[in-house]
């Protein structure tokens, strides 16, 4: 599957098509990265924009209540010096602080302590003891204003905001200035705020304790960030985090200080009261780049297929069926493609049209050539065939029995060469021939003139399907001819054997091996005579005609002792074809 994939790909790797699209991707990658930059770009202002939008809704979502507590500041500096002035006198200083609440209309309790916190007067009399207070263990720590909510000791009936403000005179702190800021006040302002803020939202002092939430009369410590403190956002700096609340769900949070080191905001925002809902996210712009990137890639891949790979696979089309053999219908030319297609495939047809002309000249020529080859052969073998009669008749009129062997062996090889020239007439490839074809003709013309029915001669053969060219099959023939002939001469009876001729012609990687093996009286046949002299001569020749040498020799076979004759020699190669068949 995997091998099938990976050969898929590679043909498909080496289209026009998908070269194109890799060509074009890399053309609309400077643009990609453009859009890509200018998106991130935009993304960064977009973000910072919508930060910007949320820390300001923050801060106005707090506006009253923080001009509410600035008021009570500046009050305390104001106040405090009269309370100084009066301190000596504890009901002129109680008519004073009780005219300022009256007169100030936001204040529920005005009062002036000593450093240690002992009240020296106060709008209304109360009894609260604030020496143990820790609101004045941080002011004299911090030197400055602090807020604190419902503080653990009371000094009015109602819930409220409380401002403890240091009092100093040339050698140090006198004491401290006291206001009461109703929470019903910091509602009141609340509800004439801007119409988007926070889903709610929190001021907290930098100690992380908590002075007054939006909305009121709910519980939002699920809300609140999960494990972090209200202190940990008072660093100082205006911020807009993307947390986890304590009840499990994303929200944005903003920070924003209010008055340095004293007062900040918290504001909590989900989801749904975000000023952005309505906008589009910025991953849809980068996701519509990414798409008009792709339509880009796929219009121009559609323009390229129609105008040119379509034409281009139908040309190659016609190409692979010219190849293939089809000149009988002349490829089409592309009118509707463009110029430079349309004028290559009418080129193409002229050149299909003249080779289409030439190669019936060709084949008329070859037919023409075929046929008098054919006919040359069919002469020769009946000329030979003529010269082979002519010689049985002289062997019959001569009575000398070296003559008359002489003449036998002429007309076997005669003969010989008559069916060489018989088998190329009737072949249909004059270019080549079925050697073990060949061959087996001629080992059994042979054996039927020269075996007589009951001289118990066994002649055994194996012919492997060999194809070789009339150069080679010629001497082949001729030296199988003449080694069977000395064969069947010298064939004899072992002791305790049958006698035999073994006739192989075998394929062995290319090479053609031809064996030829009589059994013999003992390990040596003899030759002494002219006609086996001539043998020898004539396969040693035949042999060299093959670019080989001809082993000739005695052997020992499990059968007994016999006479072999072999050679190997590289068949003739053609493009496509073995030679060994």
């Amino acid at each position: 599957m995997l091998k099938r994939l990976a050969a898929r790909l590679r043909e498909m790797s080496g289209g026009l098509g998908f070269r194109l699209l890799i060509m074009l991707t890399l053309a609309l990658v400077p643009l990609g990265a453009i859009a890509v930059i200018q998106n991130n770009r935009a993304e960064s202002e977009a973000k910072r924009s919508a930060e910007t939008a949320l820390l300001g809704l923050t801060f106005e979502s707090v506006s009253g209540e923080l001009a509410l507590i600035q008021s009570a500041f500046g009050s305390a500096d104001a106040l405090g010096s009269v309370a100084l002035d009066k301190r000596d006198d504890p009901g002129q200083c109680d008519e004073a602080l009780a005219d300022f609440v009256e007169t100030a209309g936001l204040f529920i309790f005005a009062g002036f302590t000593d450093p240690e916190g002992a009240m020296l007067c106060a709008s209304e009399q109360t009894d609260a003891d604030l020496s143990d207070a820790a609101l004045f263990e941080r002011v004299r720590e911090r030197d400055e204003p602090v807020i604190e909510r419902d503080p653990d000791w009371e000094i009015t009936d109602r819930s409220a905001l409380v401002i403890a403000s240091p009092v100093k005179e040339d050698d140090g702190l006198a004491g401290f200035v006291i206001f009461a800021l109703p929470l019903y006040a910091m509602d009141f302002v609340r509800e004439f705020g801007q119409e988007r803020e926070p889903t709610y939202s929190i001021l907290f002092t930098p100690g992380g304790d908590v002075i007054g939430a939006a909305p009121g009369d709910e519980d939002i410590t699920d809300e609140l960030p999960d494990g972090r403190d209200l202190g940990s956002f008072a660093d100082g700096a205006r911020s807009v985090l993307r947390l986890n609340s304590a009840g499990g769900d994303g929200r944005t949070y903003t920070v924003v200080p209010l008055i340095e080191e004293r007062l900040y905001a918290l504001g909590i925002w989900s989801d749904e009261d975000l000023p952005s809902r309505d906008r589009p996210p910025a991953s849809s712009t980068l996701g519509f780049a990414v798409l008009v990137w792709l339509v880009s890639l796929g219009v121009a891949y559609l323009a390229a297929h129609r105008l040119v790979i379509r034409h281009v696979r139908r040309l190659g089309a016609q190409m692979r069926r010219f190849a293939h053999g089809a000149h009988r219908d002349p490829p089409e030319i592309f009118e509707r493609a463009p110029d430079e297609i349309r004028e290559l495939s009418a080129t193409f047809r002229e050149v299909a049209e003249v080779l289409a002309h030439d190669e019936a000249q060709l084949e008329a020529s070859v037919s023409e050539k075929t046929v008098l080859l054919r006919e040359l052969h069919h002469r020769v073998k009946n000329n030979l065939q003529l010269i082979a009669s002519i010689i049985s008749i002289q062997m019959r009129q001569v009575r000398s029995a070296e003559a008359r062997a002489l003449l036998h062996g002429l007309h076997e090889r005669v003969m010989t060469l008559a069916t060489i020239h018989e088998r190329l007439y009737q072949s249909d490839r004059l270019s080549a021939l079925r050697a073990d074809e060949l061959l087996e003709g001629i080992v059994g013309k042979l054996v039927s003139m020269s075996v007589l029915p009951d001289s118990d001669i066994a002649v055994e053969t194996r012919f492997d399907p060999v194809t070789l060219d009339p150069d080679q099959v010629v001497p082949l023939s001729l030296l199988a001819t003449e080694a069977l002939i000395n064969a069947l001469k010298y064939v004899a009876h072992p002791e305790g054997g049958a006698a035999r001729i073994d006739v192989r012609l075998t394929a062995q990687e290319g090479d053609v091996v031809l064996e030829i093996v009589n059994s013999c009286v003992t390990a040596a046949q003899p030759d002494a005579d002219g006609d086996g002299r001539l043998g020898h001569h004539l396969i040693r020749a035949f042999s060299a005609q093959l670019d080989t040498e001809a082993e000739q020799g005695p052997v020992e076979t499990p059968d007994g002792p016999a006479f072999r004759v072999a050679l190997r020699f590289r068949g003739a190669r053609r493009a496509g074809e073995d030679p060994a068949g």
